[in-house]
């Protein structure tokens, strides 16, 4: 019996805001695809965007490794915050979706993401009423590649693996989920979601 929904957040619940974001940077700084990708992405592994999102290293430590990669200044680092964050757009008929799943389950959040992220989803969309349950990389010191925070997220929803349905974009967390033991969808779109869900016998009217 499904308990609890599972949702990741960029390129799910909002718009993958740093992947369609990186050519815009690119273009911006005119620093090189490999450098951006480090500092902006959660891969490479224990590179700048994984350390940040995993609470390794702080705000002020991030932009200042930014800044000496990148070679930008502090006005271009204000644009890259605005225009990174801003990326971050609610995906269409999302919140209604999980709006109407949580009268009849747990619905939890779990993503990849640094504090400053989420602060200003929360103040632009009210994020943090959406969901029952938020665990975010940052305060796990893990992310979806790494099994330990699977084991969080269990313990904080409270239930089976068995029990979760896990929908995500990325196939490698979903690879990993899986393995998990969880039951796992890989999102494209709303009607695609639903009609997945409704083959896992979880309907949200």
């Amino acid at each position: 019996m499904i308990k609890t929904v599972v949702f990741d957040l960029g390129g799910v619940y909002f718009e993958n805001g740093t992947k369609n974001v990186i050519p815009r940077l690119i273009e911006l700084i005119g620093a090189p695809e490999e450098k951006v990708k480090e500092i902006f992405t959660t891969y490479p592994y224990k590179k700048e965007g994984w350390l940040y999102r995993t609470g390794k290293i702080s705000k002020h430590d991030f932009w200042q490794a930014a800044k000496e990669k990148l070679a930008i200044n502090d006005k271009q680092i204000m644009e890259i915050q605005k225009l990174w964050h801003s990326s971050y757009t609610p995906m269409r008929g999302m919140k209604e979706l999980v709006s109407k799943l949580r009268k009849k389950y747990k619905v939890a959040a779990f993503s990849g993401n640094t504090k400053e992220r989420i602060e200003y989803l929360d103040k632009k969309y009210g994020l943090m009423k959406d969901f029952d349950d938020y665990i975010f990389s940052f305060d796990a010191g893990y992310n979806k590649r790494e099994k330990e925070f699977y084991d969080i997220l269990l313990n904080k929803v409270h239930c089976s693996p068995e029990e979760c349905i896990f929908v995500d974009d990325d196939q490698h967390a979903l690879n990993l989920a899986n393995r998990c033991g969880f039951k796992i969808i890989l999102f494209k779109d709303r009607e695609q979601l639903k009609d997945e869900l409704g083959k896992l016998r979880v309907k949200e009217w």
